[in-house]
């Protein structure tokens, strides 16, 4: 049993000095393709909007979506061509109209919506 023991032993660490670790080392290999479209994909979300880069005013906030629709259709009669959607942050959803860059764009417009929803604030979901 003794002799056994040793033979496994002296046979396994035959067997694992046979390793021969590889003389190159692990890299990835890009080409200029992969840098072309990566440089495109960057791009394209430079300049792709989305709501949470900008100031928004808010409408209705409520967990019916039915409700949310008909303020955002209603919203859309009032100031055609405005922007406005409908975001869901749980529990609730929210309509949210225009993307405006700056604090004083979101204020000015303020004052022209509250004439018709008095309710309206000014969000930025960034913060």
């Amino acid at each position: 049993m003794k002799s056994l023991f040793i033979l496994t032993f002296f046979i396994t660490g035959l067997l694992m000095t046979g390793q021969v670790k590889d003389s190159i080392p692990n890299r990835f290999i890009v080409n200029d393709k992969v840098d072309a479209l990566l440089d495109k994909r960057a791009e394209c979300f430079n300049k792709t909007k989305t709501s949470f880069n900008y100031y928004h005013i808010q409408l209705y906030n409520g967990q019916n979506i039915d409700n949310a629709r008909s303020v955002k259709a209603g919203f859309q009669e009032k100031f055609p061509g405005e922007y406005v959607v409908i975001e869901w942050e749980s529990p609730e959803f929210k309509v949210w109209a225009g993307e405006y860059e700056t604090k004083l764009e979101a204020d000015q417009a303020l004052l022209k919506i509250r004439k018709e929803y008095p309710d309206a604030f000014i969000v930025n979901p960034k913060k």
